[in-house]
């Protein structure tokens, strides 16, 4: 393998690592704005931990999926509705991290329900990147399985 092939290999783990984290940090956000819906479930390190995972998986697999390989010649493509429903994932997801900042950060007071709203919009999001991204990487292992 040569060195440049390497170093843009490198390069790819490494963007996709700090995608990861960008959201880590909205799922930091979003538990921590969940926390002051006072409901027992939600004040538990255990959840704070599987928002943060769940945010990371999310960005990991959603926001960079891989082009399709056509198994006839021309440039790679993307199935349109696994590319919106990534984009739309991506928007929901980092609109209500940026929200639940805004609210925490600001300490803008908000019953349940709305926090409740801002956490059901961001796992929305998230859900739907994850899908996008799991669905778009199986076309590939498909296309690949074929050729």
């Amino acid at each position: 393998m040569s060195d440049g092939l390497l170093i843009l290999r490198l390069a790819h783990v490494v963007a996709r690592l700090g995608l990861a984290m960008t959201g880590a940090v909205g799922a930091t956000f979003v538990a921590a704005l969940l926390m002051r819906a006072e409901l027992p479930w939600f004040d538990t390190v255990e959840f704070t931990v599987l928002l943060i995972v769940l945010g990371m998986i999310g960005a990991y697999l959603g926001i960079d999926i891989p082009r399709w390989p056509q198994l006839q010649a021309g440039p790679a493509h993307r199935s349109p509705a696994i590319g919106l429903a990534s984009a739309t994932g991506t928007f929901l997801a980092a609109g209500a991290g940026l929200l639940a900042l805004y609210a925490f950060v600001f300490d803008e007071t908000s019953d349940a329900a709305g926090n409740l709203l801002f956490g059901a919009t961001w796992m929305l999001g998230v859900c739907m990147q994850i899908g996008a991204g799991l669905a778009g990487r199986r076309r590939i292992v498909r296309v690949k399985d074929r050729g």
